[in-house]
């Protein structure tokens, strides 16, 4: 697995003291800590149990987003696959590992699928978009092609209705039913 253009990761700062931790999950772009410019238009977090695989999501034209995903608490393996025709990494697959040993933040450009096995009950990622959820944008492929690189069988995953359905990524270009506007 190789690193897909345009996807950087850092580990967050974090700060110690006798009441805890603080985590900073993002700075910006000026303070010379994060690779580009993100404005965030819409945060929210999951919470999901073990064995949970959520995706291989991503949003398209004309409402693509580009995300800042960053974990809050538990253990993940991150799947990031390129699905830019354009991209030198086309169809590459990179993968990480979040952790709250060492808390992780991921920037992924519009165009890349993310996936996400959960390896720990309730853990908690964040997530940060650039724009509106689209429900006529939203698209997803089957984690087959990531199966492989998973410590369990994907049979063996929860996953939900909706992704349980996903076609794979070679089966067929996706296509986006939301209206130009």
């Amino acid at each position: 697995m190789g690193a897909v253009d345009g996807v950087y990761t850092w580990l967050m700062p974090v700060f110690s003291d006798l009441r805890g931790r603080l985590f900073k999950a993002y700075v910006a772009e000026s303070s010379g800590s994060f690779p580009v410019v993100f404005s965030t238009y819409e945060h929210f977090f999951t919470a999901s149990k073990k064995n949970v695989f959520r995706g291989m999501h991503f949003q398209m034209e004309p409402h693509a987003v580009a995300k800042v995903i960053s974990l809050v608490r538990g253990k993940a393996l991150v799947f990031l696959l390129d699905t830019r025709e354009d991209s030198s990494t086309y169809g590459f697959v990179q993968r990480e590992s979040f952790s709250q040993d060492s808390p992780l933040s991921i920037y992924i450009p519009v165009g890349v699928a993310l996936g996400y096995l959960i390896l720990e009950d309730e853990t908690i990622i964040s997530y940060r978009m650039d724009g509106a959820f689209c429900s006529a944008c939203d698209a997803g492929i089957s984690p087959d092609i990531i199966s492989g690189f998973l410590p369990i069988s994907l049979t063996e995953t929860i996953r939900s209705e909706r992704d349980l359905v996903l076609r794979s990524f070679f089966d067929s270009r996706m296509v986006s039913t939301c209206p130009r506007k």
